[in-house]
Parts: C-alpha cells; sequence; structure tokens
C-alpha cells in the first residue's frame, strides 16, 4: 500500500492527472428477492460529490479537491453501476441500470438521491440519502433514508477511493433486504 501512496505521490509531483477506479468489494449476504427484475435509476448527487474531484474535508469543515487526483468515471454513473453489481450478487434477481435492456418493464425501480458523500477530517466516508424502490405492478413503493460510514482504510487516494465502494456495498445490502 506504502508503495501505491509513494507512486500515487510522485507521479502526482509530475503534473500527471491519476485516475481512480474502486476496487471490487464483494458481500456474503445473498437474498431471495420478491422481485425477479430491478432497474437501477439515475442517480441524483450534490454538485461537489459528482464532479470528478474527489472531496476531501478540512478540519475547519470546508471541502478541498485535488485536480490531479480524480475518479475515473463520474461518481453517480460509479455509484450505479456498483449498486448494479452489487444487487446482482448479492440476490437472485435480474437487475439492470436504466435504460432498462430487458423486453417489458422492471418489477421494481430503484431510485437514489445523495445527500451527502465526504471523506471527513475524521477519516470517515459518511454517505447520507434516500432510496425510493417503485413498483408499479403494485402501485407501491417506499421511500427510506441512510446514514452509512465506512472508514478510509489506509492514505491517499486509493484507499479513499475503497471506502466509497464500502459504502455503496453497504447502501446495496440495505436495498437488497428490501427488493
Amino acid at each position: 500500500m506504502r508503495l501505491i501512496c509513494l507512486t500515487a505521490f510522485l507521479l502526482a509531483g509530475c503534473g500527471q492527472t491519476l485516475y481512480y477506479t474502486p476496487p471490487p468489494a464483494n458481500s456474503d449476504l445473498r437474498v431471495n428477492a420478491r422481485a425477479r427484475t430491478v432497474m437501477i435509476n439515475e442517480v441524483s448527487m450534490p454538485e461537489y460529490a459528482i464532479n470528478q474531484e474527489i472531496p476531501i474535508q478540512t478540519p475547519d469543515g470546508g471541502l478541498q479537491a485535488d485536480t490531479d487526483q480524480l475518479w475515473a468515471d463520474l461518481p453517480d454513473r460509479a455509484l450505479q453501476v456498483a449498486l448494479t453489481r452489487h444487487l446482482n450478487q448479492i440476490t437472485d434477481a435480474q437487475v439492470a441500470a436504466e435504460p432498462w435492456p430487458l423486453s417489458g418493464f422492471p418489477e421494481i425501480e430503484v431510485s437514489v438521491t445523495v445527500e451527502t458523500m465526504i471523506v471527513q477530517a475524521d477519516g470517515r466516508l459518511r454517505f447520507t440519502g434516500l432510496y425510493a424502490l417503485r413498483n408499479d405492478a403494485t402501485r407501491g413503493g417506499r421511500i427510506e433514508t441512510f446514514e452509512l460510514f465506512a472508514p478510509v482504510p489506509g492514505e491517499g487516494y486509493p484507499a479513499i477511493i475503497a471506502a466509497h465502494e464500502a459504502a455503496w456495498l453497504q447502501l446495496a445490502e440495505t436495498i437488497a433486504r428490501q427488493i
């Protein structure tokens, strides 16, 4: 890990932009979903979180980002893809991101609105918001809030991105229990 951080530091010192992707995390949770098909709608995020810069909270509460350290993908799309991957792994449902690629319509649509996605000055990622599950067949659904925390497991941007993936996995496990 230190070698990765040292390499990232040296490359950043050369003025080279580095791009990061979350390392895939796996869940031990397995859920028999009530729905056979699930679609993850577009994810909504606050402006500071939707950009490729990775915001980190400073001790005074401000947000700071290094323009040479970027997400390899847009964070909203990365979260949508991660939720799709995790829910396919965790549940027995067929899960796809919007637009729905199969014939017909999905039984459940999942919408996520992120309120906070910040690496705090205390070294934890705070991930809050709400998710909505819509089921047109039963004309029902539910809206739930979430507040999740994930420790940043080390130094540097690879550890920060790993914390995001851990929080996203926690959200996928929460949603899996509801579908």
